[in-house]
């Protein structure tokens, strides 16, 4: 499940976290993000970039807590192999065995993929769908970004295309940033650095990348002239996965295809277009690396299946946002489908 889900929350278009109402989810932010209102924002494009990650460890620790010993027992083990029947299922560490009548599988959308493959080899897809960010260009004329800050993050403002595959964000231009295409080499620009992130900016002695990193963190500098415009793309299919020690291979083809799409589709009059076309960076955002069709077929996520995957490797579709809270989301959506306990099923 990760160290620690870095939690960026889109806020527009109502109803993208599956069957869950805005009730719901604005109660699960809550309970991660008291001091912010989500309410406000539901609806109106854009993203709530928190101070803290959603770190799942601690939250296993308090659910145990509260469960009591006897129900969760939390084991820092890797599982090395898989097996299941209609009586439960069965998790093999270099520690010992493990038996339950029901085994949920986070292992993530590079490492789930091994595990069920003895079982469930057609489930492979050897793709890997992602995000990938790109610099649009410059534009200006559009006044103050409006920036809400809270004791527990920042809202930022954001645009989609009309296809709902492409994320379109406002950064500062300031000093040589002010200069089309300048600084788009280093990696951070693309990013949303914090915290350490800083600190390694600030030795490279870029006052524009310090702007911006300082925008990202805490919203400040949003009212200069000029700003750039950034759009994070969603990718289907755009690695090849074959595991080894560099189990990705970038397809090319098929991230420039959807990054030319996102600059034909920006909605800014009067930009001016980055020259840079050919550079990208890809996402964090891995996802879809398993046919969750054929892992049906094999029995396993169906209601009473003993084995349910739940990672982004069964997500089909995570549009042009930060997936984080949406895979929080989808796994409560999960377990109130499979009956759990309502104590178990609470965010």
């Amino acid at each position: 499940m990760g160290s620690h889900w870095h939690g960026v929350i889109p806020t527009g278009r109502s109803g993208r976290f599956g069957t869950l109402d805005d009730a719901e989810v604005t109660a699960m932010f809550k309970r991660f993000y008291p001091h912010a209102d989500l309410r406000t924002h539901l609806g109106r494009p854009g993203m709530f970039v928190p101070w803290r990650a959603i770190r799942p460890a601690l939250e296993l620790r308090r659910l145990a807590a509260r469960l009591g010993d006897a129900r969760l027992i939390l084991l820092p083990q890797a599982a090395t192999k898989l097996q299941f029947d209609g009586c439960g299922a069965r998790v093999e560490t270099a520690e010992g065995s493990h038996r339950g009548a029901r085994a949920w599988l986070a292992a993530g959308t590079l490492h789930t993929p091994a595990l069920v493959e003895a079982f469930a080899p057609d489930a492979l897809r050897g793709l890997v769908s992602d995000h990938a960010f790109c610099y649009i260009g410059q534009v200006e004329g559009q006044g103050r970004l409006r920036v809400e800050r809270s004791r527990d993050g920042v809202f930022y403002p954001a645009r989609h295309d009309p296809a709902m595959t492409a994320l379109y964000s406002l950064r500062p231009a300031a000093f040589g940033y002010r200069q089309l295409d300048h600084g788009i080499e280093q990696r951070a620009v693309f990013g949303l650095p914090t915290g350490s992130a800083l600190t390694k900016i600030a030795r490279r002695m870029s006052p524009g990348l310090m702007v911006e990193a300082f925008y990202n963190r805490f919203g400040f500098f949003s009212g200069t002239r000029l700003q750039s415009v950034y759009a994070q793309v969603s990718v289907r299919d755009a690695y090849e996965l074959r595991g080894g020690a560099l189990p990705l291979v970038a397809r090319s083809s098929v991230i420039r295809a959807a990054t030319d799409a996102a600059r034909r589709a920006q909605p800014f009059a009067g930009l001016r277009e980055s020259r840079r076309v050919d550079l990208s960076l890809p996402g964090i955002h891995l996802h879809h690396s398993l046919d969750p069709a054929a892992l049906l077929r094999a029995g396993i996520n169906g209601t009473d299946s003993p084995l349910q995957v739940i990672d982004a490797s069964v997500l089909t579709d995570i549009g042009p946002d930060h997936h984080s809270f949406k895979m929080l989301t989808s796994a409560h959506e999960r377990a109130r489908r499979s009956g759990l306990p309502a104590a178990a099923a609470e965010p």
